[in-house]
């Protein structure tokens, strides 16, 4: 039977143990599709679950990681997808509870798939991926509030990560003046580059600690929680809107009532995991292959070998990973 390369987790004594493994298609969970991928991409999920950082992939038994893939379908028992389709799959299980991306081939619930808009190649779908998707739809949803881009700056904290730095060229393309928060200060250029016409340090954001700060924002995308949630509000305009997609310094959160109540400020949540209806899903991927497109996506993402996979995932947690990185799955590699 035939053989193919996988990047598995198993869990041995209560801890995971990662390695690059030969397969065969029995070794996969089952689903109604079979694709073979081409790309899929590192997201701090993944580097979490490969170094067993909270409880993020199953531990019954070994499982591909791998929370995103592109590739094309090479069997389907779907009616809805046939032999030769170009496909993308992002979050829901994959990856977690179902073997995911990082194989040269995935078998998946037609449920979960999404054909590719035209517009994007397989490559550029994994340079957005779940980070994209998320960006989109923070995207969509401030518009649909009302946030128009001559109310004002619109700042976006994690600024240099996968989703907040596709987030700064989205939102730009789409006429935006964008102050970008970031820690990284000699990534200043990337941001300008990206579409920032404005960079704030973290210093910036965090030094002024009253419940209302004086107004900065007319809008903004939190992608880090805690007492950058906090800051956010704070510096809202009256009537301004706060869309909350990540909470990488925390889930805690310490604030005050006062920007709701004495300023009217919004809350919208962003989440793109199994809520996000698949009409939804297929809409914000027709929009990230036109108006949404990043115009810089290839300084955004950047491409890495298979075999470098496991490496990379250590600079998730020290924090040297700028935008977003792709793995050459099938594509390229040996």
């Amino acid at each position: 039977m035939k053989t193919f390369k996988a990047y598995r987790v198993h869990t041995i004594g209560g801890k995971p143990v990662c390695k690059f493994e030969q397969l065969t298609m029995d070794d996969l969970d089952k689903g109604d599709v079979v694709i073979e991928t081409a790309y899929s991409a590192i997201t701090y999920k993944d580097a979490m679950a490969a170094r067993g950082v909270g409880k993020n992939v199953r531990t019954d038994r070994p499982c591909v990681t791998g929370v995103d893939l592109s590739g094309t379908v090479i069997s389907s028992a779907d009616p809805r997808f046939r032999e030769g389709d170009k496909v993308a799959v992002t979050n829901y299980k994959l990856g977690v509870n179902q073997d995911g991306g990082y194989a040269d081939y995935a078998r998946v619930p037609g449920d979960w798939v999404v054909p590719l808009p035209n517009g994007l190649s397989l490559y550029e779908a994994m340079g957005l991926g779940t980070s994209g998707l998320t960006a989109a739809l923070a995207v969509d949803r401030l518009e649909k509030a009302g946030v128009k881009p001559e109310q004002g700056l619109l700042g976006v904290s994690g600024a240099t990560g996968g989703v907040g730095s596709l987030a700064v060229n989205m939102f730009a393309k789409r006429g935006f003046e964008v102050a970008a928060i970031s820690g990284k200060k000699d990534q200043e250029g990337f941001l300008r580059k990206i579409g920032a016409s404005k960079i704030l340090s973290r210093e910036d954001l965090l030094t002024d600690k009253a419940p209302l700060a004086p107004p900065l924002f007319a809008a903004a995308m939190d992608n880090v929680g805690g007492v950058y949630f906090d800051r956010l509000a704070a510096r809202l305009q009256p009537y301004g809107k706060l869309a909350v997609a990540g909470m990488a310094v925390g889930a805690e959160l310490s604030t005050s009532v006062l920007p709701w109540v004495l300023r009217a400020v919004d809350v919208l949540g962003i989440n793109v995991s199994r809520q996000l209806h698949m009409d939804e899903r297929k809409r914000l991927w027709a929009r990230m292959a036109t108006d949404l497109k990043p115009d810089h996506l290839a300084e955004i993402s950047r491409p890495i070998p298979f075999e470098k996979l496991d490496e990379t995932m250590d600079r998730f947690f020290n924090v040297t990973v700028v935008g977003r990185v792709v793995v050459e799955v099938g594509s390229k590699a040996p």
